[in-house]
């Protein structure tokens, strides 16, 4: 089970910062989860919230004016993947705007192989399985009925076959069977040590997460 830190180990330094990639990193961890928006100055930066604080959208804020209302600076993709280009990065984009730029880093990549694309916009998804030599999965938040919708428009494109799924709505039997065809699974959004080792139990390929304690990590004091 591949351990991802959930936008890097945002304990005691601001998620989705180089100094939490870099903490998680040297804390044990395989792999950083962390969002991709796009700024008014047309950068692909690392940013989860689609408004800040003051209720200003991430999208009409220079990089420079995000960095300011936040209060440290916000990295962008390329500066995330050129420093860490050994990790294992589980890449969530946000919204449609930040595909395109994203898309150009991320083929630029000299290290493709240890990106996972994800999205809950699947029409992203499908295109990046369409146009990168990354592995992509689809996000999802609900149980689905059937399992036949969500594999079918996955199974055209050989670089879909995996799934993250928020623990809220996972159980065995589902994990089984998307196992059965031929999909790994990842998870986030488990908080307790029973959840975490629910998941490790039924040999998941990764989880997301932000309690490295219940990995079986411990926690290093933030890399500034």
């Amino acid at each position: 089970m591949q351990l991802i830190a959930h936008r890097g180990l945002a304990r005691t330094v601001p998620e989705n910062t180089l100094a939490a990639f870099a903490a998680a990193l040297s804390s044990g961890f395989d792999g950083l989860e962390t969002d991709i928006r796009l700024c008014a100055d047309g950068e692909a930066v690392l940013c989860h919230d689609r408004i800040t604080p003051n209720g200003t959208p991430v999208a009409g804020l220079t990089r420079k004016a995000l960095s300011q209302q936040l209060g440290y600076l916000v990295p962008t993709l390329a500066e995330a993947l050129d420093t860490f280009p050994e990790a294992l990065w589980n890449l969530e984009i946000k919204s449609p705007d930040a595909v395109k730029p994203a898309f150009e880093i991320i083929a630029a990549s000299r290290h493709a192989t240890r990106i996972l694309l994800s999205s809950f916009r699947h029409d992203i998804v499908i295109a990046a399985a369409e146009l990168l030599q990354v592995d992509c999965a689809l996000l999802v938040a609900h149980h689905p009925v059937s399992l036949t919708g969500l594999v079918q428009q996955a199974l055209p494109h050989e670089r879909l076959r995996s799934i993250v799924w928020d623990f809220e709505i996972v159980d065995a039997r589902l994990l089984e069977q998307i196992a059965d065809l031929g999909f790994r699974s990842y998870v986030y959004g488990a908080h307790t040590p029973y959840e975490h080792a629910f998941c490790r139990d039924y040999q998941i390929s990764g989880i997301i997460t932000d309690h490295p304690e219940f990995v079986g990590l411990t926690p290093v004091p933030a890399l500034q």
